[in-house]
């Protein structure tokens, strides 16, 4: 998800609390906003929306185990990695006592800390290198040891991040896309996640081109009002010049470019804004979508279902009006859709 902030309840909308089963499961509303006609259908006819020539691009990144349970100054803490830095430090949020299973806004702040300090992980711990001046959970942290064995440790004692609507325990193959390669995401990009081999090999055969680049969705709540509305956080993403070259060469010859998920769609309208056209590379963005947003590059968008009362909806206001969106919610919820990252899909085409 990465650029919304999750509520714990969703009005009108419920959330899903568990995987679906198989994409056999998996609900796919089409909201068309040439004609506002909302088409209700399973996952499966996903390539029936297809037209040929369209591209296709998936955010390829796989979901770390970014949950970790420790102490520091005393008290028991969770620390969630938010962004990975070039030297391979880390920024990260820090959560007081209680664990996923308590509403993420209703949790204790966690201790305030200072450069210097230690956090306890585990066989992990964490040194902090600094605090932002405006969110006291919010530091920058040197993790021991560091390398390979960092690596081994995160998968060892991590877990992934997980909010109160879900009923158990997740295990980190359930928050990845099917094909997932970096691990680079600390929360899901979930748009992908119902997207298996088989899906993939439809859209094919339906005239898709499939094509991929890595963009690390963060985290999208944090505990803190004030944190929480400065979210998304610049983000970092690699565009490959094959997916580049792809999606510039649709654009001109006047096929659609379809994004799979908002954190895909960051990533590409990120880097056409900040460079001026695409271009391959490693970046950030700190781009935040909304009904002001001037489209440039993506034309239609494969997202999850969503209520008004979550932030994600203002997302998905760069690509539908509101009321037909709300119209959305609401034939969603007499069909029975789940919604947020384990729930069913839409189509804003």
């Amino acid at each position: 998800m990465g650029a919304a902030r999750k509520l714990e309840a969703t009005p009108g909308l419920r959330a899903a609390s568990a995987p679906r089963r198989g994409v056999g499961h998996q609900r796919l509303l089409h909201i068309d906003t040439a004609t506002g006609a909302l088409e209700d259908g399973a996952f499966d006819a996903l390539s029936d929306h297809v037209r040929p020539g369209d591209v296709w691009v998936l955010n390829d990144a796989a979901t770390l185990p970014a949950s970790l349970r420790g102490t520091a100054a005393g008290r028991a803490v969770e620390l969630r990695l938010l962004s990975e830095r070039a030297d391979g430090s880390w920024w990260a949020v820090l959560f007081g006592e209680g664990s996923w299973r308590d509403d993420t806004d209703r949790r204790p702040a966690p201790p305030v800390l200072a450069p210097g300090d230690r956090i306890a992980l585990g066989e992990l711990s964490a040194t902090v290198r600094a605090v932002d001046p405006r969110a006291a959970r919010l530091v920058h942290v040197d993790f021991e040891p560091g390398g390979d064995a960092f690596w081994r440790l995160l998968y060892a004692g991590g877990r992934p991040v997980q909010y109160s609507y879900v009923a158990r325990d997740l295990e980190l193959a359930e928050v990845q896309t099917p094909y997932a390669g970096r691990p680079w995401s600390v929360e899901p990009p979930s748009a992908g996640r119902p997207l298996s081999t088989g899906a993939l090999s439809a859209l094919r055969r339906a005239g898709a081109q499939i094509v991929t680049l890595t963009h690390a969705a963060g985290l999208s709540a944090t505990g803190d009002p004030a944190l929480d509305a400065r979210l998304p956080l610049p983000e970092r993403y690699e565009l490959p010049e094959a997916t580049a070259r792809a999606v510039a060469r649709a654009r001109r010859e006047g096929r659609r470019v379809v994004a799979v998920g908002t954190s895909t769609t960051r990533a590409l309208e990120g880097n056409a804004r900040d460079l001026g056209a695409l271009r391959p590379g490693v970046f950030e963005t700190d781009l935040v979508l909304g009904p002001r947003t001037r489209r440039a590059v993506v034309d239609a968008l494969l997202t999850g279902a969503h209520d008004p009362a979550s932030s994600h909806f203002q997302l998905l206001c760069a690509f539908a009006p509101a009321a037909l969106l709300d119209a959305a919610v609401r034939r969603s919820a007499e069909l029975g859709y789940l919604g947020h990252e384990l729930g069913d899909s839409w189509l804003v085409t």
